[in-house]
């Protein structure tokens, strides 16, 4: 069934209308997919467009470089091998097209894509690299954390609350056995039930990022308490949700 897109101003649709009208038009479109904010329903007056292009084939379509939109074309096998990240700091692209509107899909490439991502984010394991990665960093700097916390300097505190957010949320997404989602906000807050482990994260999260730096410290801290023991791996091999 087709999703209807909420466009925040007339000036979207139109531009998403011409787009989509110049990507029809071209040879080696094989699919257009509406992602980000507009994709979501959460567009603002002053959101970007986000347009996600499936190029038949490696000579991909020449696209207009005076659009204001952040426009991304990869082939079909191009974009699978985006959705099972191996390494740290890698994202998933799967998620893309799990909450994308399908704009233009003749020979239902995008719609396989679309299968595609949500059985490898469903089948995927976190490496051991990456679980090993993030129990020696918390090894190392959560005993800093809990120094800065004792000090209770606002300015320490206010930036190491800041600077280790980005790690938290994508150890709290290793520990859950899924891929890291890009970092952009909209895309969290969709997918911050996804989480199980430890029960109830994604509310304590939630609090987390709404909390003043202190607070939000503090409550790092205790996440990271119940996040460390999930961390641990086979040597070489690759951690289950369930450990």
């Amino acid at each position: 069934m087709a999703v209807e897109v909420r466009y925040p101003t007339a000036a979207h649709r139109r531009l998403v209308d011409e787009i989509l009208s110049s990507l029809r038009a071209r040879p080696g479109v094989g699919g257009v997919l509406l992602g980000g904010s507009l994709a979501r329903g959460t567009a603002r007056d002053d959101s970007d467009v986000d347009i996600l292009v499936v190029a038949t084939t490696d000579d991909r379509p020449r696209i207009p470089g005076s659009l204001p939109v952040d426009l991304l074309v990869r082939t079909e096998e191009q974009w699978r091998r985006c959705f099972t990240p191996d390494r740290v700091g890698d994202e998933s692209w799967g998620y893309a097209f799990l909450d994308g509107v399908v704009l233009h899909d003749p020979d239902g490439v995008v719609a396989d894509l679309v299968t595609r991502a949500r059985d490898c984010h469903t089948r995927y394991r976190t490496p051991a690299s990456i679980t090993a990665h993030y129990a020696a960093l918390w090894r190392h700097v959560r005993p800093k954390m809990l120094a800065v916390h004792r000090r209770g300097d606002p300015v320490e505190v206010g930036w190491a609350a800041a600077a280790m957010t980005n790690d938290l949320l994508r150890t709290a997404w290793a520990v859950n056995d899924l891929p890291n989602p890009s970092l952009d906000l909209g895309t969290v807050q969709r997918h911050l039930d996804d989480l199980t482990i430890p029960p109830g994260i994604a509310d304590l999260l939630r609090a987390l990022l709404r909390s003043s730096p202190q607070e939000g410290l503090r409550a790092q801290l205790e996440l990271l308490g119940t996040l460390e023991p999930h961390l641990s791996a086979p040597p070489g091999g690759t951690r289950s949700a369930g450990n």
